[in-house]
């Protein structure tokens, strides 16, 4: 009778303990939120997944750069930066020959060929840089591994520079800048504008130079870095880009005051001036 009744008691806590609802929670291993906890998966798309998140290093010859401080540069002359700013997009990772990129999207209008208008779905990953902030969303990003080489856009695909700039998201890089890096419907965007004044007075009027896509031919440059970037699964992808000032402008004689021969040399300049790196 006692074993019978040992028996009915553990059937009934085995049915009592089965009659509780279950814990729910993220149980996908790609996400940042796995709950090793939970017995169920979430019904409300709980999941969250990484970002590729880009830090950007500003320097010159190896300092931080400064806005609007007097630097020397290889020739021996001085000159200030009052401000720089330009895009960054088509974030590309290669693994074993496989390119990987953000998963995100947003549809823009965009100027179309024929005077009309295009909805068109882009990428998130177009950033516009400047001094602050640092570390810039660049969207989600769910490969993992080790990836060997790394390249972006300096400056905008032909179709992201058609994007009609006053109808973009509040906030967005491509939005109206009160600088403005967007001009006009046939110049399009700003892809890199620097304000450089040839000496080391604060006094001194400053030059503006803006690069848009006809100064790089129509394409916008691609930075590439064979290197060795590590993604570990569950976890936000981080990595640094560096630019280098120094490197940028190197070689410019600041007593030549065309600005068309000052933006050849920075162009050419480009590939020494960036690094990637975690």
């Amino acid at each position: 009778m006692r074993l019978l009744l040992c028996l009915v008691a553990a059937g009934w806590l085995l049915g009592a303990t089965s009659c509780e609802p279950p814990t729910r929670g993220c149980l996908d291993i790609e996400a940042t939120n796995l709950d090793v906890s939970a017995d169920a998966p979430c019904e409300d798309g709980c999941c969250v997944y990484p970002q590729l998140i880009l830090t950007v290093n500003q320097e010159y010859d190896g300092s931080i750069w400064r806005p609007d401080t007097a630097y020397q540069n290889d020739l021996g002359q001085w000159f200030r930066v009052r401000s720089i700013a330009f895009y960054l997009s088509d974030f590309s990772f290669y693994q074993n020959g496989i390119t990987y990129g953000v998963a995100d999207s947003l549809r823009m209008q965009t100027f179309g060929l024929q005077e009309d208008t295009i909805n068109q779905a882009f990428a998130t990953d177009v950033l516009l840089i400047r001094r602050i902030p640092t570390e810039y969303k660049v969207g989600t990003f769910r490969k993992s591994g080790v990836f060997d080489q790394f390249e972006c856009r300096l400056g905008l695909s032909e179709e992201r520079n058609r994007v009609i700039s006053g109808l973009a998201p509040g906030g967005h890089p491509l939005a109206r800048q009160a600088d403005s890096l967007w001009l006009n419907p046939q110049d399009q965007f700003v892809w890199m504008q620097m304000v450089v004044a040839k000496d080391s007075a604060q006094t001194t009027l400053a030059d503006t130079l803006r690069f848009t896509a006809a100064d790089f031919g129509g394409q916008a440059p691609f930075l590439q870095r064979m290197t060795w970037l590590e993604q570990e699964t569950g976890f936000d992808f981080r990595i640094n880009l560096t630019v280098n000032y120094y490197e940028l402008l190197k070689g410019i004689n600041f007593a030549n005051s065309d600005q068309t021969v000052w933006k050849s040399k920075i162009i050419s300049n480009l590939s020494t001036s960036f690094d990637v790196s975690q």
